[in-house]
């Protein structure tokens, strides 16, 4: 069953509260413009909340004021930056925090991480995610032919894929490699994640060098 989740846009900056609200309707989110404004609205209902990292004050994500919200089980946090940096996602998802993306990212991207987090999974954006991976690969054994216990039920194509992206390979590259589209390494990756039961690269590279 789906929770119904209501969507409570963070921000006293109009122009940025004009473009979340395009993304995602006036009439689907409400507008607070800080953690006092919060505080006022009821805490029992579930609720996903974007949150402009350049409100007033900066949130503090460990303070005692944000954790009390990022604990509560039924409310998600996204954090947003217009200027985002990968040690300030991993500051916000370290505390808690569901989700971590650009605060103008386009409609389509916005409305994807709102689909991510509302589905329990947790949204750390491209470059992060490279780079787990890639930190992921080098403090990893090498993956010999005989622990391939996880690509069981993978097809030959699907086991090839999965062990570049692994890898840190993008998908115009692994395309190129395997003389595929880059839509058909998609379909696979697709097809390795619902296998494997994991949502993103990141698990497949700790999946595939034995470290999850």
């Amino acid at each position: 069953m789906t929770i119904k989740r209501q969507l409570i846009l963070v921000t006293n900056d109009a122009g940025l509260a004009a473009h979340w609200q395009q993304a995602f309707g006036q009439r689907n989110a409400r507008i607070a413009s800080g953690l006092a404004d919060l505080s006022k609205r009821k805490r029992d209902q579930p609720a996903t909340l974007w949150v402009d990292d350049s409100i007033a004050p900066h949130p503090n994500w460990r303070s005692a004021e944000w954790q009390e919200l990022l604990t509560l089980e039924h409310v998600r946090v996204i954090a947003a930056s217009s200027n985002p940096r990968d040690e300030s996602a991993m500051e916000a998802l370290d505390a808690g925090c569901a989700g971590y993306c650009h605060a103008y990212a386009d409609v389509a991207t916005l409305k994807q991480v709102l689909q991510v987090v509302n589905s329990g999974n947790v949204w750390i954006g491209k470059s992060l995610m490279q780079r787990l991976v890639q930190s992921a690969t080098k403090a990893a054994p090498k993956v010999s032919d005989s622990s391939f216990e996880w690509a069981q039920e993978l097809t030959q194509r699907e086991k090839e894929v999965a062990l570049l992206a692994a890898n840190g390979a993008s998908n115009s590259a692994i395309a190129t490699d395997c003389n595929i589209s880059e839509r058909t390494v998609k379909a696979h990756l697709s097809s390795v994640f619902v296998k494997l039961t994991i949502t993103d690269r990141l698990q497949l590279a700790l999946r595939v060098h034995g470290i999850a």
